[in-house]
């Protein structure tokens, strides 16, 4: 899917978006079957022309729960700060590829309480699933450690 930067905006603000939220804990956030439901979720979302995030809470055993999201965006902005989309970081006129990033909200994760890296691009989406649930099974759990080890 390819979205100019106001038709992405108007899906955010419009009912063009699927968002599914869930609680978990760190252990099982990780499980190959967890993670494969979000991504399918998201990509499922994608392919019905619509824009979707799939937010998971998780409980830790120490201090706050941590925010873990995937998020479909034009550049590595989490959704919630999609108006930072303006025209200083993008050409309005262009069409731009939907991506899909890995979001980590903790204040414990780097100085600025988040983390985004992308996961999939438009050619990755189309690709093979293992590949994706690989790559977000071993991103989550590099931070969710850091997190913990920042926490002891």
């Amino acid at each position: 899917m390819k979205l100019t930067v106001a038709d992405y905006l108007d899906q955010l603000s419009g009912e063009k978006t699927i968002v599914t939220e869930t609680e978990t804990t760190a252990s099982k956030v990780q499980q190959k079957s967890v993670l494969k439901k979000a991504i399918e979720a998201v990509i499922d979302a994608l392919d019905t022309g619509h824009l979707g995030k799939y937010q998971i809470t998780i409980r830790v055993k120490k201090g706050d729960p941590v925010i873990f999201h995937l998020d479909t965006n034009l550049i590595n902005i989490p959704m919630a700060e999609a108006e930072r989309l303006d025209g200083k970081l993008l050409d309005k006129e262009i069409s731009y590829p939907v991506n899909l990033y890995m979001v980590m909200e903790s204040e414990d994760v780097n100085k600025s309480g988040l983390r985004i890296d992308e996961l999939a691009n438009e050619t990755d989406l189309s690709g093979d699933p293992e590949i994706l649930i690989k790559r977000l099974q071993e991103w989550l759990a590099e931070h969710l450690a850091d997190i913990m080890e920042a926490r002891a």
